[in-house]
């Protein structure tokens, strides 16, 4: 009935597909399309900003908040708030994925998602009404939050099967886009929220506040998120065509074409690059705050604010290459192994500026009574002998590593991991790209917020240093192997081996 099943009772195309193609007036069901589903993609890239800015929005503020809630916290006390975060990430992605799978649609696990990550900002929100249990609120808060952006691979597996081969690259950048452009525009949103102050304003018992106020906008964009996948957003995915079966002439029976396996090598590189990346992006931002106020005496709420404010140039300049790489021509002149290479070296170089050296002759000042700027000697034994750096080489380094070489690095890294699964549905190689970020966001604050308050940004910066190098080298070595799905020939040696 209603074309579900043939005369011999078997089940159509459709339904065998695992794809639950209908009349497309149905508003939770994904429909068939032959062309690339533009307008959905568009509307991914906004829900992956949303979720994206809601990760990344608290980091400027959540230090100082803690500090003003409980002054005796430590770095490292915080990083497990940070981490939470990306713990349950990790979790419920596995979660979204096998749903979403599983009824054939990424609309209600994004919706539910979406609800998820409103109660972690309510729980956030309520920490001022929690006079003893401020830290584990915040964890609490955190690890709900991040629960509801476990849904984020979906949307960059969508892009992948809403889209034909041939524009595969430019609609997983339009996610992958939103994804970058939400990481680096988040704190810089913290500046809407500066003329608030530490005091903020009551309104019905609220307090809104330079720290409360990023947990309330967030809702707001939770509810935008919503409406959009409610009420625009029309799930549609790439028909099988002629060409992607084989016939047995003798048989007359129609078969899938079997790709060989994608290299696992190239893969593999291309996950370890996701994983530093974000590995770094979180180390800066777990500590950010706090190294600042430490390392050029900034209190909390200009700390605030210069992060903040740095973020925005940042991001700025990512979405601005972000438009003109999807919208513009531009992105033919993009030769991914050599921006990749680029985009390497640049926090590397960095990274070796910025690194506190003995030889340098100005310590950090000690903090005093009465203020949160400067270096704390009851917390830290380092305090007395860590060197200061330049903050201009510092900030101008910042947004050059955030800004242009890491929006290099997401168009070009993500275009080619795309293109080294090849034409294969891509959920699961996606969803693994997505977990090496959160194992990065994971691991990053509990490792780096623990040596950083043992030793200093001395240790924190010379394994970035490390890990840095030893990815270029990789990728050096590996160079002939970074190519496009089939490209590859492997050398006699391989194949003896």
């Amino acid at each position: 009935m209603g074309g579900d099943t043939n005369e011999t009772g078997d089940k159509t195309a459709d339904e065998s597909s695992g794809q639950s193609f209908t009349d497309p007036t149905e508003p939770m069901l994904p429909t068939a399309s032959d062309k690339t589903a533009w307008k959905s993609i568009y509307l991914a890239g906004a829900c992956s900003f949303i979720q994206a800015t809601q990760f990344a929005i608290f980091f400027a503020s959540m230090w100082p908040y803690i500090l003003t809630l409980k002054p005796d916290v430590k770095q490292g006390s915080f990083g497990v708030v940070v981490a939470l975060y990306s713990v349950s990430q990790c979790i419920c992605s596995v979660g979204f994925g096998w749903w979403s799978n599983r009824i054939g649609q990424v609309r209600l696990p994004l919706i539910v998602g979406f609800l998820i990550m409103a109660c972690g900002n309510l729980t956030y929100l309520s920490l001022q009404y929690w006079p003893s249990h401020h830290l584990y609120v915040m964890m609490a808060a955190r690890f709900i939050a991040g629960g509801g952006t476990g849904n984020m691979s979906l949307l960059r597996a969508y892009a992948s099967t809403a889209s034909t081969i041939k524009d595969r690259s430019r609609a997983i950048a339009c996610v992958s886009g939103g994804i970058a452009i939400g990481t680096m525009i988040g704190p810089g949103l913290q500046l809407l929220f500066a003329p608030l102050g530490a005091d903020g304003i009551n309104v019905l018992g609220l307090t809104i506040s330079i720290y409360s106020s990023p947990a309330l906008f967030c809702l707001i964009l939770n509810g935008l998120g919503l409406l959009i996948v409610k009420f625009a957003f029309e799930e549609k995915y790439i028909i099988k065509h002629e060409n992607d079966v084989k016939h047995d002439e003798e048989n007359g029976e129609k078969t899938a074409k079997k790709l060989g396996n994608p290299d696992f090598i190239a893969i593999l590189l291309c996950v370890f690059t996701r994983f530093l990346q974000i590995f770094l992006n979180t180390t800066t931002e777990s500590i950010g705050s706090a190294y600042l106020m430490m390392m050029f005496s900034y209190e909390k709420e200009e700390a605030v604010t210069v992060n903040a404010g740095i973020h925005t140039v940042s991001g700025s300049i990512a979405a601005t290459m972000f438009i003109c790489f999807i919208f513009t021509k531009i992105r033919e002149y993009v030769k991914i192994r050599t921006f990749t290479m680029i985009s390497l070296i640049m926090p590397l170089a960095w990274l070796i500026a910025t690194y506190p050296y003995n030889f340098y002759s100005d310590n950090v000042k000690i903090m005093v009574n009465g203020s949160h700027a400067d270096c704390d000697l009851n917390k830290y034994s380092w305090c007395e002998d860590q060197k200061t750096i330049n903050q201009y080489v510092y900030i101008i380094g910042y947004i050059l590593v955030f800004g242009v070489a890491f929006t290099f690095m997401n168009i070009t890294v993500t275009t080619l991991f795309s293109k080294v699964v090849g034409p294969r549905p891509q959920g699961t190689y996606q969803g693994i790209y997505q977990t090496a970020g959160s194992f990065g966001r994971m691991f990053a604050p509990i490792i780096m917020s623990y040596t950083y308050t043992l030793y200093g940004p001395s240790v924190p910066w010379l394994i970035l240093i490390v890990s840095f190098i030893f990815l270029i080298l990789a990728w050096i070595v590996l160079r002939e192997r970074m190519v496009p799905f089939g490209e590859y020939e492997p050398s006699k040696a391989e194949h003896s081996n």
